[in-house]
C-alpha cells in the first residue's frame, strides 16, 4: 500500500506505556509481550501448528479480539506472518467495519503535572436499548491532556485522531502505537481511494489572513502545497472526514459543531448555550448546490438533573443514526455519568449510564480525577478497529 508500511514492532509502542504509578487495576491491565525473548518458544510450538490449513487458522485468528491478535502473534512466526500481512489486516477491518465501538477518552485533570497526565481511551460495545453500557480499557497516552480551548478524539480508518497538549497525534488502542503528528498539522483524514492516512496545514500567508493548504501523506517525504484560498477565513472548529474530504467550521469577514449524519455534514445550532430545551440540525442535502435541510429536535428539562450543571456537547451519530449529546466534563463529585442517544426520525431520547468510571471512587482517586481540575471528555460515536501500524509514518 502505498505511503504505509506494516511493522510488527514500532518503536511508537513505548510512547503508550503507563507510567508506573498510573498501573491500573488488575482486571485492566493489557500485558504486551517482547518478542525477542519469545523467540525460542516460536521456533518450538511451529511444527505443532503448521498441520492446520491456512483457511482454517485465518478463519479461526480473523474471530479473535484485536488485543488476543497481539498476543497471538507472539506465539510462533507463522501466525506472526499471517497476522501482519496485508491480506489478513484488510479482512479483519472489513469485519470490524459491521460491528463499531463506542469510545470514551478521560483526561485526568488541568492542573497534575505533566508526568501525571494521561488520556485514558475506554470502549464499549453497542447495545441497542441498554440502560448501561460496560467499559473496556484499551489504553492510556501519557503526557497529554485536553482542556477547555482544545482537545477533539475522532476517528480514522482503524486509527483514533487526537488533539491536547501536543496538537496533533494518531493512536491505535489495538496495536497501542502513537504517532505524534508535525508541529503545523491542523487536521488529519483518509483517503479511501489511495487507503492513505493524511495531514492538512493551514496557515496565513499574509495580513489579509489568505490561507496556505499543504498536504503530507503519512508514510511520504515531505509537504504538498495544494491551494490557497481565494478569500480570507479563519478556521474554527475540529474537523470531520467523510469519504475522503475534511470539513470543518470557518469563519469569514467578507456557527461550530459538526457530526456526520448518515454519511451527510449535519451541523447543530441550539439556543441558549446553557439549559437548552432544544436545538436545529442541519444536513447537506446536496454538496453542489449547497442545499441544506432543517429540523428542530426537542430536548425534556428534566434529564439535565442527570448532568447538573456541566454543558452537553454533540458528539456525532451512531451506526443507527442517533445523535449521541453526552457531558463535556466530569463532575467533580463521584456520581453516575450519562450520554444520550436522540432519535431523530422517532422524536425519541433514551438515556444511557457509562459504568465504572465517573461512579468508580477508587478510580477517580487514583488517577488524579477528583482534586486536579477539569478532567475533559472527548467521544468518538462510531470506531472500526484495525491490527494495523505504521511503520516509519513520518
Amino acid at each position: 500500500m502505498e505511503g504505509m508500511e506494516l511493522d510488527p514492532n514500532p518503536d511508537d509502542l513505548k510512547l503508550s506505556r503507563i507510567p508506573a504509578k498510573f498501573v491500573l487495576k488488575s482486571h485492566q491491565k493489557r500485558h504486551v509481550c517482547n518478542e525477542e525473548d519469545d523467540d525460542d518458544e516460536k521456533e518450538g510450538s511451529e511444527s505443532e501448528l503448521d498441520w492446520l490449513p491456512l483457511d482454517l487458522k485465518m478463519a479461526i485468528l480473523i474471530r479473535l479480539p484485536g488485543k488476543s491478535l497481539m498476543n497471538v502473534k507472539l506465539v510462533s512466526k507463522m501466525y506472526s506472518s499471517i497476522i501482519r500481512s496485508r491480506g489478513f489486516i484488510d479482512s479483519y477491518y472489513a469485519m470490524s467495519s459491521t460491528q463499531s465501538r463506542f469510545v470514551v477518552a478521560l483526561s485526568n485533570g488541568i492542573f497534575n503535572t505533566i508526568e501525571q497526565k494521561l488520556i485514558f481511551l475506554f470502549s464499549f460495545s453497542h447495545e441497542e436499548e441498554s440502560s448501561s453500557l460496560v467499559p473496556n480499557f484499551d489504553m492510556a497516552i501519557p503526557s497529554a491532556n485536553f482542556s477547555f480551548l482544545s482537545g477533539s478524539c475522532d476517528s480514522l480508518h482503524g486509527f483514533l485522531s487526537v488533539t491536547s497538549d501536543y496538537p496533533h497525534m494518531l493512536c491505535n488502542p489495538i496495536t497501542e502505537q502513537v504517532i505524534k503528528l508535525p508541529m503545523h498539522t491542523r487536521y488529519v483524514g483518509y483517503d479511501p481511494i489511495g487507503d492513505d492516512h493524511k495531514a492538512l496545514s493551514v496557515e496565513s500567508r499574509n495580513r489579509n489572513q489568505h490561507l496556505e493548504h499543504k498536504v503530507l501523506t503519512l508514510g511520504v517525504q515531505g509537504w504538498r502545497h495544494i491551494q490557497d484560498t481565494i478569500s480570507p477565513y479563519s478556521p474554527v472548529s475540529s474537523g470531520v472526514c467523510i469519504n475522503g474530504f475534511v470539513y470543518y467550521g470557518a469563519y469569514s469577514p467578507d456557527r461550530p459543531m459538526n457530526p456526520d449524519y448518515k454519511g451527510k455534514l449535519a451541523s447543530i445550532v441550539r439556543d441558549p448555550c446553557g439549559r437548552f430545551r432544544s436545538f436545529d440540525l442541519w444536513i447537506l442535502e446536496d454538496l453542489q448546490k449547497h442545499e441544506w435541510s432543517k429540523q428542530t429536535c426537542l430536548f425534556p428539562p428534566h434529564l439535565w438533573d442527570s448532568v447538573g450543571d456541566i454543558n452537553l456537547t454533540f458528539t456525532g451519530t451512531n451506526l443507527a443514526g442517533e445523535i449521541i449529546i453526552a457531558p463535556k466534563l466530569l463532575s467533580h463529585h463521584v456520581r453516575p455519568f450519562y450520554i444520550f442517544f436522540y432519535n431523530v426520525a422517532k422524536n425519541y431520547i433514551r438515556r444511557v449510564r457509562l459504568l465504572g468510571i465517573a461512579d468508580d471512587p477508587e478510580f477517580r482517586r487514583s488517577y488524579g480525577f477528583l482534586d486536579k481540575g477539569g478532567c475533559h471528555v472527548r467521544i468518538v460515536p462510531q470506531h472500526f478497529e484495525s491490527i494495523a501500524f505504521f511503520k516509519d509514518p513520518l
